[in-house]
């Protein structure tokens, strides 16, 4: 396989809400859904999501199809629950089994530059406690 990221992904497991919303607009257009971040980079991140459609709208297609249309990811980074809210588009999907349980993860492209004050306060804020994060998602999945 080759990589073609950017920059180097750090495993983590932070809860978000995903919101599709009009960009131009800002109106939203479905959601919230909720979801976990599982690894995130300057650039983007992937997603594990249980739900992916709701009331005939699909978080991955419909948002694609609709060239206005983004997600909005909402969290609060842990330990200190600092808020923070970022858009992205969806790039890729694909599904996640492990035993019983089966999900969909969601590859994500953030609009905002990496560079900017927030992308640069967002990937500071991430990384405490993220080791311990970062443990608990690898201890339990195969992946």
């Amino acid at each position: 396989m080759i990589e073609n990221r950017r920059t180097n992904r750090i495993t983590d497991y932070l809860p978000i809400t995903v919101t599709a919303i009009d960009h131009a607009g800002g109106a939203t257009i479905s959601g919230p859904f909720s979801g976990r971040i599982i690894d995130i980079s300057e650039h983007g991140a992937c997603l594990l999501m249980t739900q992916i459609i709701r009331d005939n709208f699909h978080i991955f297609y419909t948002t694609r199809e609709n060239i206005s249309g983004v997600l909005q990811l909402s969290m609060n980074i842990p330990p200190d629950d600092i808020f923070f809210s970022i858009i992205a588009k969806p790039i890729w999907m694909d599904i996640f089994q492990q035993d019983q349980i089966r999900a969909f993860k969601l590859g994500v492209k953030f609009t905002t530059n990496p560079r900017k004050e927030q992308m640069v306060r967002l990937q500071k804020v991430i990384k405490v406690q993220q080791k311990q994060r970062a443990h608990w998602w690898s201890s339990h999945t195969a992946v």
